[in-house]
């Protein structure tokens, strides 16, 4: 059955009910969004709501303009005729799909993806945008429910009724299991003379691209990127220096992370260093190696690392972190804060790793780059929230409609639809920057930065058949470690092991 990540316990994802005020947490797992919320007390909603993005880039499309004119390369590659408006920003078909397309005038795609909070209402005005520089080309938005798992279980029936929607966005890096329905666009791509590693951002295309080369997505929707969040009124309150944002900076060591945890925690006053969320896809605690410079797997080599010592010692710090330092709260401790959503939104939390859109807090705070012990920063993790083609009679409408939205100009627009801060499209992240920056008060660059060091999810290992399985079993098999049942050394050594004998393997 084609899951999605969330189905095996890695984020909670949740629809934001109409009304609900505080600080909503949305992060991205695999590009999965999980939501979150805490009092109005706590944080009160002065921020711009997701749902008001859709004005907010309005007003700055020329901004969006700008961004498109920067990007030259790119630019030149999709013979991009710019104005002021991004609506005005296309790219003419080649002349095979132009000619199939003209046949098809007053067609109408449909587009599934979540119906969250604010989602649909930026995604319309985007897709409004394209009606006008397209006329006679609609796109209707078909709800997928509230989170990903609905959306997944209505898609799948709706593929198993012959009535697919004609392209959708997904929180997965499987696509294999269902790409039998799927367009395959490298040739697509080489048809228009778009490479796309020169399109995307580093990694960005990674997880959608077998080993052949083959391209069966576009990461066009935002990227979803791990980064700390501190709170500068604890780290002066403290007299601590604010961590650095340039990912590269070797004095921001795991040591010197640990210490200032040390200092920013008070048990006595519910206070805590850290938050102990270590990423946005700590699948089995397959992210924490990256924190030492090492990843979980070796996509070259088609080999597992879990097994090695920098994994286990990855495992073992951010374990020693809230059971031997008592820097980061047990869940009862997190339970009697109080905070309803991310711990972080309660103002007792020193530094937390987080991966969207925070409202604007009652407390200062800003974003970081995530601290490393290696000579390069690869900590954490990435994924570049896709949307996939869908074989239908309007997929070359549907190309028609995903070239419009590689010009960046018009890709700008897209990551406040999912909470993102970057855009996995060069030189369309200026203008999704300053609408998040807007949106929460707080400069958004460390996602940008921490973004050209962060590997994919789980190093590449959901684009493998064998990737649902692996991960139930890392799932289920993490607790023994994480509660003290088994060495970090044994569970890597099992994981490795499992890892290697099944995750190539189609189940």
């Amino acid at each position: 059955m084609y899951r999605v990540l969330t189905r095996r316990g890695i984020l909670r994802v949740a629809g934001v009910a109409a009304g609900v005020a505080g600080a909503t947490l949305l992060a991205a797992c695999g590009g999965t969004v999980g939501t979150s919320t805490a009092s109005s007390a706590a944080a009160p909603t002065t921020g711009a709501a997701p749902s008001s993005a859709a004005s907010s880039l309005a007003s700055t499309s020329a901004a969006g303009a700008s961004a498109a004119a920067t990007s030259a390369t790119l630019s030149s590659a999709l013979s991009v005729s710019s104005s002021s408006s991004p609506a005005a920003s296309t790219r003419a078909a080649p002349a095979s799909s132009a000619s199939s397309a003209a046949g098809q005038k007053g067609a109408t795609l449909t587009y599934m993806s979540p119906d969250t909070q604010g989602r649909h209402e930026v995604e319309q005005a985007i897709y409004n945008d394209f009606t006008k520089a397209q006329p006679g080309v609609a796109v209707e938005i078909v709800s997928g429910g509230t989170s990903w798992t609905t959306l997944t279980d209505k898609l799948t029936a709706m593929v198993a009724g012959g009535t697919p929607p004609d392209f959708y966005q997904n929180a997965t890096g499987n696509w294999l299991s269902i790409q039998s329905v799927l367009v395959e666009l490298s040739g697509r791509l080489a048809q228009a003379k778009l490479d796309p590693q020169k399109i995307f951002a580093p990694q960005a295309i990674q997880i959608f691209t077998d080993r052949a080369g083959k391209v069966w997505a576009l990461p066009l929707v935002g990227i979803s990127q791990d980064a700390l969040a501190y709170n500068q009124d604890l780290f002066d309150s403290a007299g601590l220096p604010h961590p650095p944002v340039e990912p590269s900076d070797q004095s921001w060591t795991m040591e010197l992370f640990l210490e200032y945890a040390q200092r920013l925690t008070k048990p006595d006053q519910s206070q805590f260093g850290f938050g102990g969320t270590v990423g946005g896809a700590d699948t089995g605690g397959d992210e924490r190696p990256t924190y030492f410079g090492q990843g979980p797997w070796d996509d070259q080599a088609q080999k597992a690392l879990m097994d090695q010592p920098l994994a286990a010692q990855g495992l073992q710090f951010f374990k020693d972190l809230r059971d031997r330092y008592k820097v980061a709260p047990t869940a009862e401790q997190i339970k009697s804060i109080g905070a309803h959503g991310d711990v972080f939104t309660s103002g007792r939390i020193g530094m937390q790793v987080i991966y969207g859109y925070v409202l604007k807090q009652s407390f200062k705070w800003g974003l970081a780059a995530l601290p490393h012990s290696s000579p390069q920063n690869v900590s954490g993790r990435q994924f570049a929230q896709p949307l996939y083609t869908v074989q239908t009679p309007r997929t070359d409408l549907t190309w028609q409609l995903m070239q419009w939205l590689l010009v960046p100009a018009n890709a700008a627009r897209f990551p406040p639809s999912g909470n993102y801060a970057v855009s996995p499209v060069v030189g369309a992240s200026d203008l999704a920057m300053q609408t998040y920056q807007h949106q929460v008060g707080v400069d958004p660059q460390a996602f940008l930065l921490m973004s050209q060091h962060s590997h994919v999810s789980s190093w590449g290992m959901p684009k493998y058949p064998g990737w649902n399985k692996v991960s139930d079993w890392l799932t289920q098999n993490f607790p023994a470690f994480d509660q003290g049942k088994q060495t970090a050394a044994d569970y890597g050594k099992a994981a490795s092991a499992y890892i290697d004998a099944n995750l190539l393997q189609a189940t």
